[in-house]
């Protein structure tokens, strides 16, 4: 459907961008763009990123879909301000997106949960770098997975996420 959205649409034009590879994970392709100082990102083939559940006490894991993927972008902004932001679609269904590319160094992991907690969340299973925030009277929780230092940058003194996953699950002590 968003392939098909993307079709229609009066402002849609197809070009071809060659950048060199940053890095590459298991959920994106990474690409560096001198010129704009920005990471590219495109989603691997049918890959959006995944989210966890908790079920009988095992973190459980699902494949999101691309709207789900960007959704987590809209969260990540609105809770750090650094999330990439999505700029288009390649043919074969691929999300690409933008983000500033941020110098710094590797936090620590204890760095990061300092930041986290500070951040007002609070961690769900911190050995497999699962966080949540919870507000007692909305009827969502905001999850955070892959929590992990390495997928964060610490620059003067601060801790920024580059490449986190954020999704929300049904608050079960909502005041509703």
């Amino acid at each position: 459907m968003l392939a098909q959205w993307v079709r229609r649409c009066p402002h849609t034009e197809w070009i071809e961008v060659r950048l060199p590879d940053l890095a590459e994970g298991s959920e994106h392709l990474v690409y560096f763009d001198n010129p704009s100082g920005e990471v590219v990102k495109v989603t691997r083939i049918g890959i959006y990123g995944d989210y966890y559940e908790l079920i009988d006490g095992r973190i459980t894991q699902f494949d999101s879909t691309p709207a789900e993927y960007l959704l987590r972008m809209n969260w990540w902004e609105k809770l750090f301000s650094t999330a990439p932001v999505p700029k288009g679609l390649t043919e074969d269904r691929q999300i690409v997106s933008r983000q500033t590319y941020i110098h710094g160094d590797l936090p620590t992991q204890e760095a990061v949960d300092s930041f986290l907690t500070e951040a007002g969340l609070f961690p769900v299973k911190k050995n497999c770098w699962l966080w949540k925030m919870v507000d007692t009277g909305a009827p969502w929780e905001i999850w955070i997975g892959d929590a992990r230092s390495d997928n964060f940058v610490s620059v003067e003194g601060a801790i920024v996420p580059i490449d986190i996953r954020i999704w929300r699950f049904p608050n079960p002590h909502a005041n509703l």
